[in-house]
């Protein structure tokens, strides 16, 4: 298991961006307001590719650099990774 640092930019985002791939097991380490904080990777995900950092319900938004990017097409829990399979961009 490693720990692998994330880009968490606003602090109403609930996704960030991984730096590195993290394998399942994996912390990812980010920073939410001035405090470090960290989640679980409950499936791999892929460098560059988002992954919740809170529970989403299906049809709940979700917001990366404090902007609405889509909403949820299913549950996601924190540590999912955040992809077209869960998610519906706006206008797409």
């Amino acid at each position: 298991m490693k720990i692998v640092k994330a880009v968490h930019v606003n602090d109403g985002d609930n996704c960030v961006t991984l730096t590195d791939s993290a394998c399942k097991g994996d912390t990812v380490s980010f920073t939410d307001g001035g405090a470090e904080k960290s989640v679980t990777a409950i499936e791999d995900i892929l460098k560059w590719h988002k992954m919740a950092v809170s529970d989403i319900e299906k049809g709940g938004c979700i917001f990366k650099y404090g902007a609405l990017i889509g909403t949820a097409l299913a549950n996601i829990k924190a540590g999912d990774c955040i992809h077209i399979h869960n998610m519906h961009s706006p206008g797409g």
